[in-house]
């Protein structure tokens, strides 16, 4: 089967992937865009971000045979916001599978969904059971005891950590409440079988967990016989004074081991009969002393991405804990493909951010102790471009992978040994930050154009616009030439260069002029010309006008019978008509983790995706780079990444602007006044003109 997962990053969520994959079904995970989306699960369940009620990508509903829903707070969420997950959530899961004939739906409730459930989580599951009989589709709901097992998430997790780290065994309420413990994959082995059945069964309401309860203090003492070989001494806790803290706490945002819905929770449970739920699908748990044991076996410390496994994910150092090393580390977090081995930057108070975002670290100030402590596959360089070839340098002597942040040759001068250097060190990957290059979209457009679909191109524009230096004072790096190599041209139209010459390769020769409006070292604005074989290019960027907090990129490439447009977020057919023909978002191609489908998300991850390939081809021992890397990247720009060879090229196009624009001399008011038109009463030459105007 074809099953889509939500709440698929949660404790039983992810284990369920697990299984369900090893048995040999296809896993669509459904994930909130947020640190640690999809870092746990197979590679080869397929990672879709998305969040419930209402943002369930359609690529995540792609021939679905069923869904498993384990989606639902469990941190002391309020009604509020249980009920639009756990109620309303499921109510657009089950419009959506009746609208597509999904005949099995199997949703994960809980022991505390009754009648008399006095906790918001308990409530809103109890509701959502409601919608599920309501709704039509063929289900099944199941209602699990208390959910065990190995990992570091989960209420059993964080229930370990406590017992622990106390002397004595805490006893909330006496531990008088009954329990019906299950284990995580034996639970997700129900929750496949009940899949299996049906549509044939179409209603089926299970109680899963032991057939005889146990008090809450036996099961206790049973985790710290399985875990440490001895009883603990017992201390018994009202549970008034305890929902006065935990309450105390939850509005301080202080984190505990307990929420006050956990305790509603407890003051309520009631003993359920699982024998004949598990006899009416013909299943038994394993013995809870075997499951146990398993559950302690694994510290709750370890990272499971960090077996040393042939399929395990690429550790990556991230060099630079800077604005553009967030996103880099953010990536990195959330994905299963790579795994951040430590975090390296000369100044220690960068760390504060990253720390108060929750990444563990390891953290060092020296990239030398940071390679010989962490032992990882390859790097991120993210530090300003000066520094960024000495760097790579250093890394792949030490037999690091790199990828580094664009410019990597902030000189022409360096240009030479920076083609040298992937030669020297080959096959380890060497790639560049160019991401925009790398935008899922951009295969689509290279088809388009490769096919013919808008004619002979007849003209192209290139335009970056963004609100960054608005003032003379502070002098930014960016505006210091020996720190940055150059202005807009070189720091910000760059990944834009990148794509024109991806996608329409290098011009014969160009015209440009540049200007500072705050700078006195490099360029603000820049504008140019470049001429093709049979039409121009017009290329307008500005880094200091108003009104672009958001940068605002795109690319228009215009035909006989029609334009291509691409832009961070898609990529266009429109014909002369005015009609969209065709439409591609970054949210149509399957990128995992994508932090900002609205804007460069895509672009990151893809250039993450291709690095993380690479370090593990480099591994086996295979060369990453292609036999011809010209026409591969023109082909398939999304899935080739921008290595040396091809930084050097961009990088070389962009010296040849800046020399262009010296050379010509031209001055601010030449420069506003110049015909940089490539089809004269055209309206996108009337937009590239319009917006010169307002970078005086």
């Amino acid at each position: 089967m074809k099953l889509l997962v939500t709440g698929a990053a949660g404790f039983i969520g992810s284990t369920f992937c697990r299984v369900a994959s090893e048995a040999g079904h296809e896993v669509v995970a459904l994930v909130r865009a947020r640190a640690g989306g999809g870092g746990g699960l197979p590679q080869a369940v397929r990672v879709v971000t998305g969040r419930l009620p209402f943002d369930v990508p359609m690529r995540a509903w792609e021939g679905v045979d069923g869904v498993i829903h384990c989606a639902g707070g469990t941190r002391g969420e309020d009604w509020v916001e249980s009920e639009a997950v756990s109620v309303e959530g499921t109510r657009a899961l089950l419009a959506e599978c009746a609208r597509r004939g999904v005949q099995r739906f199997v949703y994960l409730s809980s022991q505390s969904a009754h009648e008399g459930a006095t906790s918001a989580y308990g409530k809103s599951r109890y509701a959502a059971e409601e919608v599920i009989r309501q709704a039509g589709v063929p289900h099944a709901i199941l209602r699990p005891g208390l959910v065990f097992g190995p990992g570091a998430a989960g209420l059993f997790a964080r229930m370990r950590a406590s017992v622990g780290r106390l002397p004595v065994l805490p006893l909330l309420g006496g531990g008088e409440a009954p329990v019906q413990p299950v284990d995580a994959a034996d639970l997700s082995r129900v929750m496949l079988r009940c899949a299996q059945m049906l549509p044939a069964h179409t209603s089926m309401e299970l109680n899963i967990g032991e057939p005889e309860a146990m008090k809450l203090r036996d099961f206790l003492q049973a985790m710290s016989v399985a875990e440490r070989g001895r009883r603990k001494s017992e201390l018994r806790i009202p549970l008034g004074p305890v929902k006065a803290v935990a309450a105390v706490g939850e509005a301080l945002h202080l984190p505990l081991p307990v929420t006050t819905d956990n305790l509603k929770g407890l003051e309520n449970v009631r003993p359920m009969d699982t024998a004949t739920s598990l006899a009416r699908i013909d299943m038994q748990l394993r013995p809870f002393g075997e499951t146990m044991r398993e559950a302690v076996r694994v510290p709750t410390t370890v990272n499971p991405n960090l077996a040393s496994t042939p399929g395990r994910p690429a550790r990556v150092l991230l060099v630079g804990a800077g604005k553009i090393g967030l996103v880099h580390g953010l990536n990195l977090f959330q994905r299963s493909e790579t795994v951040t081995a430590g975090i390296v930057d000369r100044n220690a108070k960068a760390f504060g951010m990253y720390k108060s975002m929750g990444f563990a670290g390891p953290f060092y100030t020296d990239l030398d102790e940071a390679i010989a402590a962490t032992r990882p596959d390859g790097a991120i360089v993210a530090t300003p471009a000066a520094t960024h070839l000495p760097l790579a340098r250093r890394c792949l002597q030490a037999g690091l992978g790199v990828l580094v942040e664009k410019p990597v040759a902030f000189r022409r001068d360096l240009l030479p040994g920076l083609r040298a250097l992937q030669t020297e060190f080959a096959p380890l990957p060497c790639h560049t930050g160019y991401m925009a290059a790398q935008f899922p979209q951009l295969d689509t457009a290279a088809a388009v154009l490769r096919a013919g679909e808008i004619g002979a191109v007849r003209g192209a524009y290139v335009c970056c616009l963004q609100s960054h230096i608005m003032a003379a004072k502070p002098v930014r790096w960016e505006m210091q030439r020996e720190q940055s190599g150059g202005g807009v041209l070189i720091n910000f139209a760059g990944h834009w260069v990148a794509v024109l010459l991806r996608l329409l390769g290098r011009p014969a020769a160009m015209e440009a002029a540049a200007w500072s409006i705050h700078s006195a070292e490099v360029e603000d604005a820049a504008e140019a010309r470049l001429h093709y074989d049979g039409f121009d290019a017009r290329l307008l960027a500005c880094w200091s006008i108003a009104g672009y907090a958001r940068p605002r990129n795109f690319l228009v490439v215009q035909g006989e019978t029609g334009r291509l447009l691409v832009e961070q977020y898609h990529t266009a057919l429109v014909r002369n008509n005015g009609l969209t023909e065709m439409l591609y978002t970054q949210q149509d191609f399957d990128t995992g983790y994508n932090f900002a489908p609205d804007y460069t998300g895509g672009g990151f991850a893809m250039e993450h995706l291709n690095f993380a390939a690479a370090l593990r081809a480099a591994g086996a021992g295979e060369v990453a780079t292609v036999a011809d890397g010209s026409s591969e990247r023109m082909a398939n720009p999304a899935t080739t990444p921008v290595d040396f060879a091809e930084a050097a090229d961009i990088e070389q196009c962009i010296f040849d602007l800046m020399d262009a624009a010296a050379v010509a001399g031209v001055d601010a008011a030449t420069a506003r006044g110049a015909d940089m038109s490539i089809l004269p009463g055209s309206d996108m030459d009337a937009q590239f003109d319009a917006l010169r105007e307002r970078m005086r």
